[in-house]
């Protein structure tokens, strides 16, 4: 099977690590190409054996109606590009790729499935609502990351739910006295709550946020303790996980936090704003992990400072929280993914 996977870039993020993912399990079977919008190099590993193209499609837009333009000439060059690829399937990733990936997918008559990563809402733009209910129904599937987005798509027969697949590595289990979070620093992660909130705990253990991005400079001027630091991007994030004890997911709105996943595989007690979407798919509270309502930075303190002083719970949480290795696997996960491919290319 020929399997073509679209998205913008492969930098740093969520749904470049699924892609990443997926191709380097589907290339064990399955002949594989990603294409990116981006001419950028991966930032996570691929097999040698997947090829892939850089198609040199970001180009900026300074008026509308170089942004018109710019659409036209993607939409062609997607076109003459799937079309001289001829997959057996294409699977396009994040909304503005899958509006132009259908339509040009669909001009050549070929196959698509699309993938959501972030939830319906996350653009607030009712102009972009309207052009996904024109667009959307042409695709073949849509697959979501959660039950709960969904429920958005009830425009759409098509839809179906496949969790994130995690890479887990066997983690060598040694705990310190460290907070971790991980993601972009913007304002939707909600990590200038988290600094606030421990600002005000009166412990000496460190807060450790791992990630890079445009509000890294106001974050750093919340911080006034020692023992709280922002280390950048890591490479090899699950060295972080497997001394880190608590895990906080301090988000506002996210599609499906991988993070989570990561830090569970590797026994981190974790606590998280019940945020749509995601985390209470993810977390039993007070079974393997601990859910507070959504920005209410007192309950967040109350449930940090509980684990902090508790071992017993986060011991509890730690060997329970292990488990997600057997729900997210890729193994398990890929297999839906080809499930629905085998589906859509029978039709």
């Amino acid at each position: 099977m020929k399997i073509l996977f679209i998205i913008s870039s492969l930098n740093s993020g969520g749904a470049e690590r699924v892609v990443s993912l997926l191709a380097n399990y589907f290339i064990k079977n399955h002949q594989v190409t990603i294409a990116t919008f981006s001419n950028n190099e991966p930032f996570y590993t691929l097999d040698k054996n997947i090829v892939h193209k850089k198609l040199d499609l970001l180009k900026n837009s300074t008026t509308t109606f170089d942004k018109i333009k710019n659409i036209f000439y993607r939409i062609k060059s997607l076109k003459m590009f799937f079309k001289q690829e001829n997959p057996d399937i294409v699977i396009s990733f994040m909304t503005h790729t899958n509006i132009l990936s259908i339509i040009a997918s669909k001009l050549n008559n070929q196959k698509i499935i699309i993938s959501e990563r972030t939830v319906y809402d996350f653009y607030n733009s009712n102009i972009l609502n309207l052009i996904r209910k024109c667009i959307y129904p042409f695709a073949n599937t849509l697959i979501t990351q959660t039950k709960a987005d969904k429920e958005n798509y009830k425009f759409l027969n098509n839809v179906e739910v496949i969790y994130n697949p995690i890479s887990f590595i066997d983690c060598d289990i040694k705990k310190e006295n460290i907070i971790l979070a991980v993601g972009r620093l913007d304002k939707q992660k909600g990590f200038d709550t988290l600094i606030d909130v421990f600002n005000q705990i009166d412990t000496n253990w460190q807060l450790i946020i791992a990630g890079d991005g445009k509000e890294k400079v106001n974050l750093e001027k919340l911080i006034y303790k020692n023992n709280i630091k922002l280390i950048g991007n890591q490479k090899d994030i699950f060295k972080w996980y497997e001394k880190s004890s608590i895990f906080v997911l301090s988000s506002k709105k996210e599609g499906f936090p991988n993070v989570l996943l990561e830090a569970m595989s590797c026994g981190c007690a974790v606590v998280s704003f019940d945020c749509p979407y995601g985390p209470s798919e993810i977390i039993e509270h007070n079974k393997n992990g601990l859910l507070v309502e959504n920005q209410n930075k007192e309950e967040l303190k109350k449930a940090i400072e509980l684990l902090i002083k508790n071992k017993n719970l986060r011991d509890k949480f730690s060997k329970e929280a292990i488990k997600v290795k057997e729900k997210y696997s890729i193994e398990k996960i890929a297999k839906e993914w080809e499930n629905i491919i085998n589906k859509v290319i029978a039709k």
